[in-house]
């Protein structure tokens, strides 16, 4: 791969990151009714604790990270290191294939900054900028960056609509609403954690799921984190692999450490 390749790659990935820049179908899940009502309490009180114990968890990550999209036109891995502090803040470093930082993107959910080393730029601007948003998939939310990557679900009240058992994986499909919008998780309640997680549109379709596998505990009794997430939309073709390891235990981090200023000599462009 060329410099200036992997210079693409490395830029691209940050947006992914931060945006969830991909794409694909989302498919629709089988259930079928529970047994009694005793099977749905069960469920229910299960998925309660997972809630109650969000706030004992811990509010960091610091990890290192692949990222790899596969689509159609597009195709490749890159690396780095990815830090995320609840309830948005997020900062990656991508580096070039000497382990050089080719680029960093942070964002607290409201405003994002981007570094092109490659280019002597520095961009800056609102997360709900024309230029950001048109690359966000609907139904991703910059402001529970944090909790998509720890695979919970956003501090608030969550109301669970349906449970029905999953037929053709482990676990339970849960119909919820959360701040009001409606999503369907497949929960494992034996495991305590979030396999699955799609947000619905307007006419109650999949317009993004993202899938959690290979967790470890991390920060808290019972507080598991994946180590592996990927994304599919309706709106692109292709999936995103976000791959977590060497992860720092108990990171310690606050909201200094998701900001930046211009090296010298950068030019510095607003993004509108």
């Amino acid at each position: 791969m060329t410099a200036s390749t992997s210079a693409r790659w490395l830029r691209l990935a940050a947006l992914c990151v931060v945006i969830w820049l991909l794409g694909g179908c989302v498919a629709l899940p089988r259930t079928v009714d529970l047994d009694n009502d005793g099977e749905r309490d069960r469920v229910a009180a299960a998925f309660a604790k997972l809630q109650s114990r969000q706030a004992e968890c811990h509010c960091c990550i610091d990890v290192a990270v692949s990222v790899t999209l596969k689509g159609l036109l597009h195709s490749g891995t890159v690396s780095g290191y990815l830090q995320a502090m609840s309830p948005a803040f997020l900062r990656f470093v991508g580096l070039n294939p000497l382990g050089q930082p080719l680029m960093i993107l942070v964002t607290d959910g409201e405003r994002f900054q981007y570094l092109a080393v490659d280019r002597g730029k520095g961009y800056e601007g609102s997360v709900a900028a024309e230029t950001f948003v048109k690359y966000a998939p609907a139904g991703f939310r910059p402001h529970e960056s944090f909790y998509w990557l720890s695979g919970r679900l956003p501090v608030g009240t969550v109301v669970v609509e349906e449970i029905g058992r999953a037929l053709d994986a482990e676990g339970y499909w849960l119909t919820v609403l959360v701040g009001g919008e409606r999503r369907r998780l497949l929960f494992d309640p034996a495991a305590g954690v979030i396999l699955r997680h799609q947000v619905l549109g307007a006419e109650g379709e999949d317009v993004l799921e993202a899938r959690y596998d290979d967790f470890r505990a991390a920060g808290g009794q019972g507080c598991l984190l994946p180590g592996r997430i990927t994304v599919t939309t309706r709106q692109h073709r292709g999936t995103l692999e976000v791959s977590l390891s060497d992860w720092l235990v108990d990171a310690a981090l606050s909201e200094k450490d998701f900001s930046f200023t211009l090296p010298p000599g950068f030019e510095l462009v607003a993004v509108p």
